[in-house]
């Protein structure tokens, strides 16, 4: 049977799968690329950033960073995993970036930078975007799909590219590289330096300018990949699926995504809400003896309460009037392998999950 998500699984070329923390974003990212290597035999990665384990030990990338591993899913299509490696991957940035070996090494060599591009979520969100239009030109893949990694802010993945830029232009990389770069400049800096340096240490301080000063060389290429990326989120071969669940603030989280999408002129192809109470249950039946007495609207409330206590009544559905739903619906336990991953958006729902 068809199922809203079977369109863009045959024809996409980018799948971007977006959504709030905690909705199940990277599951139905593997989902979604098993079913289109599954059903439609096409050439699929996936793009991970931080799978669960046993997410991962069902797609076989246990262990597997940084490198293409091929997951069987039977038939003619093939499905490869690829799981995000923030350090690795910020490496091959500096080394293609970087203006001389020098530049390179001293910088690879900060312990700010290590820190910075191994524990700052935003850095997160540009290396799955950079990795993006890495791999969407890879003629090796028919299909890409881009499992955002868990931001701060929903919107986070969506200006990671602005951020980058801004960040390269803004005043404050100015004024820390500025005594790098005009002797008067440093000679007035030398008192303030004078203070920080006995509050702060001077070790520190001075890994800290380091780091600002090498980093600011990296701004031609930096910026130049940064346009590549904005270009390739706008691109009309690169849809978005929002994923969100039943709860009342998931929900809202992710009708501001959609919502921010649109503002950028990106339109949300496809909403999953994951976690969806059983079909079965919210046809419970009222006691007969009840049923005369309450409304429709009563009825409604009483069978979405019993479906799922945490459902809330108050969430828009016109929100997404234009853009086709599927619901996948919860389980007890996560998928245990590629054949459940297959699964999971293998049945179109008999109702619309928003209603």
């Amino acid at each position: 049977m068809s199922t809203p998500a079977d369109e863009l699984l045959r024809e996409a070329t980018v799948l971007v799968v977006v959504g709030p923390g905690g909705v199940g974003k990277t599951t139905l990212a593997a989902a979604l690329g098993a079913r289109a290597a599954k059903e439609f035999e096409r050439r699929v990665l996936v793009v991970t950033v931080d799978p669960a384990r046993r997410l991962a030990d069902a797609l076989g990338t246990t262990g597997q960073a940084e490198e293409a591993v091929l997951v069987p899913v039977g038939g003619n299509g093939r499905l490869w995993t690829l799981m995000v490696d923030m350090s690795m991957s910020w490496d091959r940035l500096v080394a293609g970036h970087a203006p001389d070996p020098q530049v390179r090494d001293d910088l690879l060599q900060n312990r700010l930078y290590r820190t910075l591009t191994e524990k700052f979520v935003q850095s997160h969100d540009y290396i799955a975007l950079d990795r993006l239009v890495e791999l969407a030109d890879d003629d090796t893949y028919d299909l890409v799909v881009i499992d955002t990694p868990p931001s701060t802010h929903a919107l986070g993945v969506l200006d990671a590219p602005d951020h980058m830029i801004n960040f390269f232009g803004s005043r404050l990389l100015t004024w820390l590289t500025a005594p790098y770069r005009n002797r008067l400049v440093r000679a007035a800096a030398a008192p303030f330096l004078s203070v920080a340096e006995r509050l702060l240490g001077g070790a520190f301080l001075a890994e800290v300018a380091d780091f600002f000063w090498l980093f600011s060389q990296l701004q031609p290429g930096f910026v130049r990949r940064a346009e590549q990326v904005k270009a390739t989120l706008a691109s009309s071969s690169t849809r978005y699926i929002v994923v969100q669940t039943p709860e009342k603030q998931p929900a809202l989280r992710a009708a501001q995504l959609g919502a921010a999408l649109r503002d950028r002129g990106l339109e949300p192809a496809l909403v999953v809400v994951n976690r969806s109470p059983d079909p079965a249950v919210t046809q419970l039946r009222i006691d007969p003896r009840l049923d005369a007495i309450v409304d429709d609207s009563l009825r409604t409330a009483v069978r979405r309460v019993a479906a799922d206590p945490t459902a809330d009544d108050a969430i828009d559905r016109s929100v997404w009037s234009d853009v086709p739903v599927q619901s996948v619906a919860r389980r007890s336990t996560g998928p245990q392998d590629v054949a459940e991953l297959i699964s999971l958006l293998s049945v179109a729902p008999d109702r619309d999950p928003l209603e």
